[in-house]
Formats: structure tokens, sequence, C-alpha cells
């Protein structure tokens, strides 16, 4: 008889990471400085109170960090940043300490924001114009711990030149899931 599984404590970064509203925050920011009036724009179906809320709660945890603060018509507006290598990276310890359903929801959120993103890319009418820059595929590949690990060090080291901004360049979102098959 198998003995049920014990249930996990949440993680301060799972719980942070893993409320829609922030989820949706974080991706916006990642690789930017944004104000929160960029924000509002970006997220407009959220109320600006909620917004704020969420931003504070992410700057709070060490998610985000307000990179300059400027006066305007005497509110004080933030320029904020994400140090990519937070960005919606839950370490080992952390997906150790996630319940199974902390970890279907934070699946569902990525490909939820992914399918949002291309929606909104196709509904803007230019995706003609824009198909070298759009790539979707899946792929097996066959490894052990240390190949996956060197793997990923090797994309990092790879993409790490094109994690900033930078004049003249588009911004692009590239997802890569690792799924272990049954």
């Amino acid at each position: 008889m198998t003995q049920p599984s014990t249930p996990r404590a949440s993680t301060p970064l799972a719980d942070l990471l893993l409320h829609p509203i922030r989820f949706r925050i974080v991706q916006r920011v990642l690789g930017r400085e944004v104000t929160t009036t960029d924000l509002k724009h970006d997220l407009p179906d959220i109320p600006a109170t909620t917004l704020y809320r969420h931003v504070a709660a992410l700057i709070e945890g060490g998610m985000l960090t307000v990179v300059r603060e400027r006066r305007i018509r005497g509110a004080i507006e933030r320029t904020l940043t994400l140090d990519q290598a937070k960005a919606g990276r839950i370490g080992i310890d952390e997906a150790r300490a996630m319940t199974p359903d902390q970890h279907r929801h934070a699946l569902m959120l990525v490909l939820t924001q992914l399918a949002a993103d291309f929606d909104r890319l196709v509904e803007r009418g230019d995706l003609d114009t824009r198909l070298e820059q759009l790539d979707y595929n899946q792929a097996s590949l066959y490894v052990d711990a240390a190949d996956l690990d060197s793997l990923r060090k090797g994309i990092h080291a790879l993409i790490e030149p094109y994690l900033q901004a930078r004049p003249g360049k588009d911004r692009i979102t590239w997802s890569i899931i690792s799924l272990p098959d049954t």
C-alpha cells in the first residue's frame, strides 16, 4: 500500500510568482526598464490599485528593483527592472518544496502567458512581417543529469548577450520547457 504524500509547505518564491497578476507583471518587466505607467498601459485589464499592490509585493519580495524615481505632478513615478537570473526561475530547492498543484499552476501560467502573447501578435495584424522572429517546435533529447546541466549552462551562455534591451533590437520571448518523458 502506498503512503499518501505529505503535503508540502508553500515556498516564498512560489507564493510570489504563482499569482497570475504578479506573473504577468514579471513577464512585462522581463528584459526591460518600465515605469508603473508603462505597466498600466501594458496591462489595461488590471485596476491601477491592484497593479500597484502587486508591484509593491514584487519589490518587497526582491523580484523587482526600483532603478529610478522621479516626481510627476506631485506623485512619484518609479522605473522598475528585473534581474533576469531571478525571473520566473524557481531553483531546485524551491521546486522540491512546491506541491504538485503548484507545479501544475506554474506551467499553466507560462502556457497561458505564451498563448496570450501569441494572440496579441496575431491580433495586431503584423504576423506576416514578424515571421522571421516566430518559431515554435518541440524535440526529444536523450540526456542524463550531467548532459542536461551542461545543456542549460550552454544555453544560458549563448543567450546571455541578448538579455539586455539595446537600441534597434526587438524584444522577443523565448521559452524553453524541459519535461521528462515517462
